[in-house]
């Protein structure tokens, strides 16, 4: 993978791609209890735990390399169009990227915790990922409203 030359997005990456299946875990373990995301319990997990995995996996490359908007809208439209189809509601698929997000940075803060000189890169990184979040969300919701308004 090309590097960039920012030192803390080279930590996120490597952090990430050393940990995703941890992060992943946690995260399943978050999302098949939490009382908003209840309609998860229901669906295949491991598909659930492996598409958890590839964005973790694949989130560190479209941060560095900075993916074109179009290759995210493409994932999470066709994410939007599964979750819809397999019945979960679309709150509940906004709430499971948001804890998606939130056990990734808990994670990442957990790894940089005691290196305050990192505050402003950590920052901008975080700018970078809320934005992909938001593109992701925004993409997903397409996805399910393309199965919710389709003509018959």
């Amino acid at each position: 993978m090309m590097r960039s030359t920012n030192i803390l997005e080279n930590r996120f990456v490597e952090i990430i791609e050393e940990n995703h299946q941890k992060i992943t875990e946690q995260y399943m373990n978050d999302l098949l209890k939490n009382q908003d995301t209840v309609a998860y319990r229901n669906v295949d997990k491991m598909k659930t735990y492996e598409e958890s995995d590839r964005i973790y996996r694949e989130l560190s490359k479209w941060i560095v390399k900075q993916y074109s908007k179009s290759e995210i809208s493409r994932h999470y439209h066709k994410l939007g169009q599964d979750t819809f189809d397999k019945g979960v509601p679309f709150s509940q698929a906004q709430k499971a990227l948001v804890l998606q997000r939130r056990h990734l940075w808990l994670f990442i803060l957990d790894k940089l915790y005691y290196d305050a000189s990192l505050y402003k890169e950590a920052l901008e990184l975080n700018n970078r990922v809320v934005l992909y979040f938001d593109r992701a969300m925004f993409y997903l919701l397409e996805g399910y409203e393309s199965r919710i308004y389709k003509k018959w």
